[in-house]
């Protein structure tokens, strides 16, 4: 089921009328029952398997809570659970899934295709165990709740990830929803919309043009800019599914994290990814990064420490390039932005830190337009397989031809950098609910009907879902 979909919609509006009027001891329970009916749709097995999952993951925090001895043995029982089952299916299960015969491929599909969202779920469930080993937070009695948490329909699929100890207070409250509160919930999915369904959609009319499937045929200039277009289309596209999923949490009164702030207005490539995918980010950091560079700190805590300003950062980008995909050219993905990380870092060593408002305009334009490029590079394993990318490297480097780009894209790239531009000036990604009743009323009128007519032109583009 396509969160952009008529099918989504009456979903949304069915699931609200139930969850206000059914009273409030029910109302978890109801949200549970949808959320694992929504799973359903997009496979019949997987929510079985989602429901093991949990029980599991619910014992152990129990069980991680009362030890004594052997806490630190439960946590990375936890751990391999949840990685195993996800390494399972990400090179176990599709390496026999290739060697099967059709006919048993079929039969066992369940079992060897990887369920749409899994990697959000086991790093929830990750994050479950650590904080319960840290005595961050106290496992939860409530087996609904917990369930809730782990199968939240909006953020089950692609998510923004949620931490157990912000989630779940939101669940044993009373919620309401103000007209404040419906408002802006509003504002964002008509945001996200906006992105997803119309920005991304209009680039994504562009994308059978651009030559990424076949770089040996293309000269740099088309295969640069084919690459721009690509990292713009899934900005917009991931970018407006997470809004359009918060809005929706939202109008049931469980408010979801932000996953994005204004990425192409970063000021360098760590300033990109705190910005960009925001909820991994953090998880990365407060999981692998701060304990590596911790364990570094302690032995050498001076602001020198090369081994800290190195290892750190690769061995995260080299595991959030595994999480996106268990293959050589996401690992390539991950060593690239990892690499562009520690050079910055050494860099930073001999420069005096500089308050941005300090640096001129011109040098600020420079420096965003070097860091587009870096990412937009750093993109192309991540699009292609390894033979792809080494003829796209090649190809950038010794392939001018003279040959002209398409250049309609440029204008809805403009559109998309004007909303990040809006939305950081004021620092207010709600900015557009203080624009006159006019404008509200265009916006309002002109969206859904930009919406209608893209998805007429093309049909809509598959929302990004992260393995």
């Amino acid at each position: 089921m396509s969160i952009l979909s008529l099918d989504f919609l009456q979903f949304v509006l069915i699931t609200l009328a139930i969850y206000y009027l059914l009273p409030g001891r029910l109302q978890n329970l109801s949200l549970l029952i949808a959320s694992y009916y929504f799973y359903y749709t997009w496979n019949h097995y997987h929510p079985l398997l989602l429901f093991g999952l949990t029980i599991l993951v619910f014992g152990l925090g129990h069980w991680l809570h009362r030890a004594g001895r052997g806490r630190r043995l439960i946590l990375v029982l936890g751990i391999l659970l949840n990685v195993g089952l996800l390494l399972w299916f990400l090179i176990g299960g599709k390496t026999l899934y290739n060697t099967l015969p059709d006919a048993q491929r079929f039969d066992l599909l369940p079992l060897l295709i990887l369920p749409v969202g899994l990697s959000y779920y086991a790093l929830n469930s990750i994050s479950y165990l650590i904080d319960i080993h840290l005595r961050l937070i106290k496992p939860t009695s409530n087996l609904i709740d917990f369930a809730l948490y782990l199968a939240w329909y909006p953020k089950l699929i692609s998510g923004p990830l949620e931490r157990a100890r912000r989630f779940l207070p939101q669940l044993a409250e009373k919620r309401r929803l103000s007209d404040q509160d419906l408002a802006s919930n509003l504002t964002l999915i008509l945001i996200g919309l906006f992105r997803a369904s119309i920005l991304a959609g209009l680039l994504a009319l562009y994308l059978p043009s651009v030559p990424l499937l076949a770089p040996s045929d293309y000269g740099n200039p088309v295969l640069l800019w084919a690459l721009v277009t690509y990292a713009f289309y899934l900005y917009n596209q991931f970018a407006g599914y997470t809004d359009i999923v918060r809005g929706v949490s939202g109008l049931f009164g469980i408010q979801l994290s932000r996953n994005f702030n204004a990425p192409f207005f970063s000021k360098d490539v760590s300033d990109f990814w705190q910005r960009w995918h925001i909820s991994l980010s953090q998880w990365l950091r407060d999981y692998i990064y701060l304990p590596i560079s911790r364990a570094f700190l302690r032995r050498n805590p001076s602001r020198n420490n090369i081994p800290n300003l190195i290892v750190p950062p690769m061995a995260t980008m080299l595991i959030s390039g595994l999480w996106h995909g268990a293959n050589w050219n996401h690992l390539l993905w991950g060593a690239l932005i990892g690499l562009f990380i520690v050079l910055e870092n050494l860099r930073a060593l001999g420069r005096p830190a500089v308050v941005e408002a300090a640096i001129p305009l011109r040098r600020r334009i420079s420096e965003r337009l070097w860091l587009i490029l870096l990412m937009t590079i750093a993109t192309v394993p991540f699009v292609l397989d390894l033979k792809q990318t080494l003829i796209f490297f090649v190809k950038l480097i010794h392939g001018w031809d003279g040959q002209m780009f398409d250049l309609r894209p440029i204008w809805v790239i403009a559109l998309s950098l004007l909303v990040d531009w809006i939305q950081h000036r004021h620092g207010d990604e709600l900015i557009f609910r203080t624009w006159p009743a006019w404008a509200r009323t265009v916006l309002l009128a002109t969206i859904p009907l930009a919406v209608i007519v893209v998805i007429h032109l093309q049909s809509a583009p598959p929302v990004f879902i992260y393995p």
